[in-house]
């Protein structure tokens, strides 16, 4: 796919199988594809990526399945605070205040998955046992913990078959990340947003407009009213769109900093579906954040200097996680 000299308005859609199956030329195209709309506007929806789908149908039912049975067993795993790993009630969070912004807490409720081995201790000396945990499963129910396993994995996989292209894009060796995410502590998110029979409050959104932290986030939605935005350079909101089979991907602030501020972690948020008519159906996402490993160094790759000096200090990525989530515990959402 050929994107203009003209700045990006919407979110383009890039087949990405030459770069996994194809020649050198064509893994370049791709790249300086992947290069441009991260450039724009921090968005872009992949196709020919050569992900199980049936996998991820599997992982959209049995999440479905916990999200709509009995509150008790959601309520046995929960995430304790300050712990990521198990259940997030409805109404707990809001993404709108970690911008700083004041709003009611988002309408969702989720359910989150780290790494799923930690037998290497790679995952559990030192300051690793502050970003890996032990996941929590519901109780009797097998097939959740497989697929779920099974999806975190094969997500991991994509994970940095997408950096090798991000690395050609930015004029690197294909293989540049490789060491700065073989000890990841990234996080695998099922979201469920309920039907809404009654109005939100003023300011309430699905999830608020926010940026992301990691590296690179990878998401599947359901297609269903009441969706995905990104903000445009120009300040507008443009509806990402829902391709069958395709996933979203949009870069986060660590990405941003590695490249000196020339990639763009963008703001998106997920609006609620229109009231009227009222269409009695949820929505699902599942996002993979895609964080490096915690003690990575977050500081300018040498093909983004260009001269200028780098506009961030360099920082574990580890330490920025952890500064990123003081500042969430300390807005708290309006209720």
């Amino acid at each position: 796919m050929a994107i203009g000299a003209t700045t990006l308005t919407t979110v383009p859609i890039v087949d990405i199988g030459p770069f996994l199956t194809g020649a050198p030329e064509e893994k370049s195209a791709v790249a300086a594809t992947v290069d441009k709309t991260n450039r724009e506007i921090g968005f872009l929806v992949i196709t020919g990526h050569g992900f199980d789908l049936d996998l991820l149908a599997r992982w959209f039912a049995v999440s479905k399945a916990f999200f709509e049975g009995e509150p008790s067993a959601k309520d046995a795993v929960l995430a304790p605070p300050g712990e990521q790993q198990g259940y997030h009630r409805m109404g707990k969070s809001g993404l709108a205040a970690k911008e700083g912004e004041k709003a009611p807490p988002d309408l969702r409720e989720y359910f989150m998955v780290g790494q799923t081995d930690l037998s290497d201790p790679v995952f559990t000396t030192g300051q690793a046992k502050d970003f890996h945990r032990e996941n929590r499963w519901p109780a009797g129910n097998e097939e959740f913990r497989q697929v779920g396993t099974a999806y975190y994995r094969a997500m991991a996989d994509l994970g940095s078959k997408l950096m090798r292209i991000f690395a050609v894009g930015l004029g690197l060796d294909e293989n540049y990340f490789a060491d700065k995410i073989d000890h990841h502590f990234s996080i695998l998110s099922s979201i469920y947003y309920p039907a809404q029979p009654t109005p939100p409050l003023p300011g309430q959104l699905r999830a608020g407009a926010h940026t992301d932290y990691g590296s690179l986030t990878i998401l599947a939605p359901t297609d269903a009213p009441g969706g995905l935005q990104v903000r445009t350079l120009d300040g507008e909101w443009v509806d990402v769109p829902y391709v069958p089979g395709g996933f979203i991907i949009n870069i986060g602030d660590m990405m941003q900093r590695w490249t000196n501020d020339q990639w763009l972690s963008n703001m998106h948020r997920v609006v609620n579906p229109p009231a009227v008519p009222f269409v009695p159906k949820p929505r699902q996402s599942i996002a993979y954040f895609l964080h490096p490993n915690y003690d990575a160094t977050i500081k300018c790759i040498p093909t983004c200097l260009d001269g200028a000096e780098p506009k961030h200090e360099p920082i574990l990525a580890g330490q920025y996680m952890k500064e990123k989530e003081t500042a969430i515990e300390t807005a708290t959402p309006t209720k």
